[in-house]
């Protein structure tokens, strides 16, 4: 009997550990819209960064459409926190002319993404907020974005260096 303990606690030790040793499987062809939860992505526009245990927040602008998505550490598009969102646009080119454009989420619950067009050039003083549940406080994020940010960067080729 002290035997058949000795194995079985042997064994419920081992199992944890083998889960640990499995090795994720990060793809390495980068993926084309529309995006599917664990695709990788060219590194395209504004990142949030909130930690090391939360995803990172996308805010990136493509053929003119605002999409948010949310990263995870291996650079692949991790499931959305929040079903909606709203960005104001304070335009930066000699215009007091602001843009707002109500988010929700895109097919395949990948991310959220607007059918407005962000009209260019890009140059936006954004804001992003994210809806909060009764008597909480929404959560905002402030930053400026240019149209460089809309350039694709392969997150598989190397710098170079």
């Amino acid at each position: 009997m002290k035997i058949l303990n000795i194995t079985l606690l042997a064994f419920l030790t081992y199992l944890p550990l083998s889960a640990q040793m499995e090795e994720k499987v990060i793809p390495t062809e980068i993926s084309q819209p529309p995006y599917a939860i664990g695709n990788l992505v060219v590194e395209q526009g504004y990142y949030i960064d909130r930690g090391a245990e939360l995803p990172r927040i996308n805010f990136r602008i493509v053929g003119n459409l605002v999409r948010v998505y949310w990263i995870d550490e291996d650079g692949l598009i991790a499931e959305p926190e929040f079903n909606s969102a709203i960005v104001r646009f304070n335009l930066t080119v000699r215009t007091s002319r602001r843009d707002y454009f109500h988010l929700t989420m895109l097919p395949g619950s990948s991310g959220l993404g607007s059918p407005g067009v962000a009209l260019p050039p890009h140059l936006y003083n954004v804001v992003l907020v994210f809806p909060a549940d009764e008597g909480e406080e929404p959560l905002s994020y402030s930053f400026f974005y240019n149209s460089s940010m809309g350039e694709e960067v392969d997150p598989t080729a190397g710098d170079g260096s």
